[in-house]
This record gives structure tokens, sequence and C-alpha cells, in this order.
């Protein structure tokens, strides 16, 4: 009789742990998926020594975005002339409305080394 209690209290456990299971995968997939909606609303930016990560960014006229700014290899800090944008690793994003189509560099601000002179990318606001 008690092996038949202890085998019931197992089966409820084990149905307890699955379903405690399940809900915290439902919850990160909600969170992953919020995360990936949040992703679409960014532009991201990497700086390794003497380059950015792409040599020409592209948004869309009216898109409000988030830029981030992250150093990848180095001590960097950016900005993109004409658009009042300023990062580094103490403010390393900003929330910019991208009003104006053109074609904007982007380069970096904080003396890095030889290579300093050539770091520069464009941004084309369409």
């Amino acid at each position: 009789m008690q092996r038949w209690i202890m085998f019931g209290l197992f089966l409820v456990a084990c149905i307890l742990g699955v379903g405690v299971l399940f809900q915290n995968i439902s919850t990160r997939q909600a969170e992953m998926a919020s995360e990936k909606a949040e992703a679409g609303k960014s532009l991201k930016i990497m700086a390794s020594n003497f380059q950015f990560d792409k040599p020409e960014y592209t948004v869309k006229a009216g898109d409000k975005l988030t830029v981030s700014f992250n150093n990848k290899e180095g001590v960097h800090a950016m900005e993109i002339v004409g658009l009042n944008v300023k990062l580094d690793g103490t403010t390393k994003s900003q929330e910019v409305t991208f009003d104006k189509p053109g074609t904007y560099e982007i380069h970096c601000v904080l003396p890095c080394g030889t290579g300093h002179a050539n770091m520069k990318s464009t941004l084309i606001v369409q």
C-alpha cells in the first residue's frame, strides 16, 4: 500500500514538474518574440580596430530607431554627422527619428590609433 502512495506522489510530482517546465518555455518564447520585434526597430553599429562592421548602413526616412553602438575591439566613439548622434562606451544607445533623407557620414570621434583618420562609414536615409 505504501508503495502505491509513493508511486502516486512520484507521478504527481513529475506531472507538476513538466507543467512548470512548459510554462517557463512559453514565457521564454514570448520574451524572445518581444526581443525580435524590438531588434527590427534598431540600428546596430559595431566598431573594431579602425573600421565599422559595415561600410554602409541604410534606413528609411521617417523611421524611429534605437541606434546602438558597441566596441568589438579597441576603444572607440562614433558620431553621425548632421543628425546629432554621438555614442561611446558610456552612452551606448540613442533613440533617433530619421526625418530627412540623405547621406550622412559616420566616423570615430575618439583618437584610437594609426587608422583613426580612415575609420568612417556611411548612413543612407532613403
